[in-house]
């Protein structure tokens, strides 16, 4: 925009002000006289636009809004919004794992005795033929061996194989048997006799060599 201050020979540019020629030499003329101090202020004063200018210069230097831009709003600090808390895993309602008492197995049981007397011997000469020693001793073995069980399992060590020919109910809790035993050497061994049975157990024998 083209400046509205007067220029030319009779205009003299004092700081941001142009002044005429004559008012400079009116100002000479006061202070010779005495009145130097109004005078200089006269002088040095802006004008309303100089002072306009001036706070726009200042404030394009400083990077600060002029004055005339003063009553423009300035935005207010930004807010940052709030942080928000991470969702927090549902609590179940079920009880923890570690809070409840492991399931545990129920404990194995061995295998459950026949009640029949019969099968009661069945059974003893079976685990006899199957070398399982330490079930026909809890079967009754210790109740008709009359020895330790080393020794009565020593007994058996000539016997090669062992079976039941018969076994018949002679009344309730006794049994009549026959008894096959082959021996290491081939030789067969017959045995007849009556075991009593009571409570699943062997508890009595009567049993001799034909």
């Amino acid at each position: 925009m083209p400046s509205s201050r007067p220029t030319g020979p009779d205009y003299v540019r004092v700081g941001f002000t142009v002044l005429p020629r004559w008012l400079l030499w009116l100002v000479a003329a006061l202070v010779v006289v005495g009145g130097g101090s109004a005078g200089v202020l006269l002088a040095v004063a802006p004008t309303p636009m100089e002072r306009a200018e001036r706070a726009a210069a200042d404030g394009a230097l400083s990077g600060l809004p002029s004055r005339a831009d003063s009553g423009s709003s300035v935005p207010s600090a930004v807010v940052p919004p709030p942080t928000l808390r991470s969702a927090e895993p549902t609590r179940s309602s079920a009880p923890s794992a570690a809070g409840t008492s492991p399931v545990r197995p129920p404990a194995e049981t061995g295998p459950a005795r026949p009640d029949d007397p019969g099968e009661v011997v069945e059974e003893y000469y079976q685990d006899i033929a199957n070398q399982d020693f330490a079930a026909a001793w809890e079967l009754g073995g210790r109740n008709i061996a009359h020895t330790s069980y080393a020794k009565w399992v020593a007994g058996y060590d000539t016997t090669a194989s062992i079976s039941l020919s018969s076994v018949n109910t002679v009344n309730p809790g006794r049994v009549r048997v026959l008894i096959r035993a082959i021996q290491a050497d081939g030789s067969l061994r017959v045995y007849q006799g009556t075991y009593t049975v009571s409570g699943g157990v062997i508890v009595g024998a009567d049993v001799t060599e034909k």
